[in-house]
Formats: structure tokens, sequence, C-alpha cells
């Protein structure tokens, strides 16, 4: 069965496509055969891997096309259904559906997929709702600034409200994972802590230093394993810097991200 990991935050602009697509094609890469589903109306997970926007996404839920006929090859082992201007149209028949709140649920089901992310909208719409009921696991990436803890506070409502109707089983929090952290501002060390108060800091994974050469990857169409492998939001910071050990003693980057989620599965 498919582990699905809703990657999700209702903020914008907090990582949230870098971090799918960075994951997505990490376990790709490590012999895992991924899926990345784009549900957020930028398309940005095709341009992010180089390829054309397309209305995947619309042909699987809309003209209930089979998974397997939509999916795109992007990398060996990595497949995506694209998303595009398409999404507004999605979200109306969404709402039009019996049993809405199960859409990509019943969707994804039986796809030959060891793991499979969800790229969600950042407002808590049905396509939103719909992405978490249908995934196993929420991964929230999160800016360490001054709105990082109620973008936080928000989507774990929005779980707490799950938690709350009869019948209906949320995603388990793999974690919070810092994005875009520089180590050497105040704010955001004090932002990270505080979330770590706020939550428990065995719920924070390690963070992802700010780094220029994901933004040039993306630029590129290619992923940062591919762009630059050893760059530091790729392996980390070059030492365990004492405010980063916040959680397992890790320095940070998505490759110590992904250690941290097999080891929570392994738990």
């Amino acid at each position: 069965m498919s582990q699905i990991i809703a990657v999700g935050n209702q903020k914008g602009g907090v990582g949230k496509t870098t971090t799918a697509v960075t994951l997505g094609h990490y376990f790709a890469l490590s012999g895992k055969h991924v899926l990345i589903v784009d549900l957020d109306s930028q398309g940005h997970v095709a341009v992010n891997l180089g390829l054309s926007s397309s209305n995947g996404l619309y042909r699987l839920l809309v003209e209930k096309q089979s998974l397997p006929h939509v999916a795109l090859s992007a990398r060996p082992g990595l497949d995506i259904i694209p998303n595009d201007h398409t999404a507004e149209a999605v979200k109306i028949h969404a709402l039009q559906t019996p049993f809405r709140e199960y859409l990509i649920k019943n969707a994804l089901a039986g796809g030959d997929y060891d793991l499979i992310f969800l790229d969600m909208p950042p407002s808590t719409n049905i396509l939103h709702i719909s992405a978490l009921l249908a995934s196993h696991y929420l991964l929230v990436p999160a800016i360490m600034d001054y709105l990082a803890l109620e973008s936080v506070s928000q989507i774990l409502g929005t779980l707490t409200s799950l938690k709350g109707i009869s019948k209906v089983k949320p995603p388990a929090l793999l974690g919070i994972l810092p994005t875009f952290y520089d180590r050497v501002t105040n704010e955001t060390a004090l932002n990270l802590h505080k979330l770590g108060e706020m939550i428990g800091v065995q719920r924070i994974l390690p963070p992802i230093p700010k780094d220029t050469k994901v933004r040039e990857a993306s630029h590129h169409g290619q992923t940062v394993w591919e762009y630059a492998p050893k760059t530091k939001a790729a392996v980390g910071y070059p030492n365990n810097h004492a405010r980063l050990r916040i959680n397992r003693s890790l320095t940070g980057g998505y490759t110590n991200v992904a250690k941290a989620i097999m080891q929570i599965w392994r738990e």
C-alpha cells in the first residue's frame, strides 16, 4: 500500500512545492516508486522538474481517467500528476461531487507507488481537505518568521477539527519543517524555539538552510540532487551549529529530513 504524504501549509511561499519535489526525487533515487500530485493552481511541480504544466489533475479528478493513464514520467522512478489553469474547474467539480471529501483518496486507490506526495493548495478549500483525508501523514513546511506560529496553528487547527468528525481519520503529523532557515538571524532562531515550545521539539524536523542553489535548480528545471547535490540545503550546514540542536542533533538539509522521515516510519 502506498504511503501518502500531504505537504501543506495554509500560508503560501513556504517551500511546499520545493519540499515535495526534492523529497520525491530523493526517494526515487533511493529506489522507491514515487508519485507527486500537484493540487496547487500555480502548477509549479512540472515547472520545477523542467516540464510543461498540463491538465493532468483535471483528467484524473474530473474526467475520471485512470491514474496510470494520467501520470507523467518526470525522472526514473518519479511520476507526477501536473496541474494548470484548469484547477479552478477541478474545485468547482469537487464541490458538486457526492462524497467529495474522498475524491482524491478514491482517485489514488490502487496506484502502484511506494510513496505519494500531495503538493497542497495554501487555502482551505475542498482540495485541501480532500488531500488531508487521502493522506497517512502531514508534513508542514514553515518559514521561521513572525507569521510562522500562526500559519502552523491554522493547519494544526484544521487537523483538530477533522478529528472531531465521526468516522474521519485525519493524517498523523509527520512534522513541522522549518524552511529558508538562516542560522545567523536571531529572529529565525527565536521563532524556531518558540515553535518548539508550542508543539514540542520532537515534532520539528531538521531545518532547511536558506540556499540560493535551490532557486537556481528550479530555474534550470532540475532538482537540487541534479544541480547541486552537496549544497547546504541538500546536506545541511558543515557543522552542527548549536541553534540547530533542537531535534535528533541533525544539522538540517533535505538529506537529513528524509532520514528523519524514515526513522519516524520505523518507530
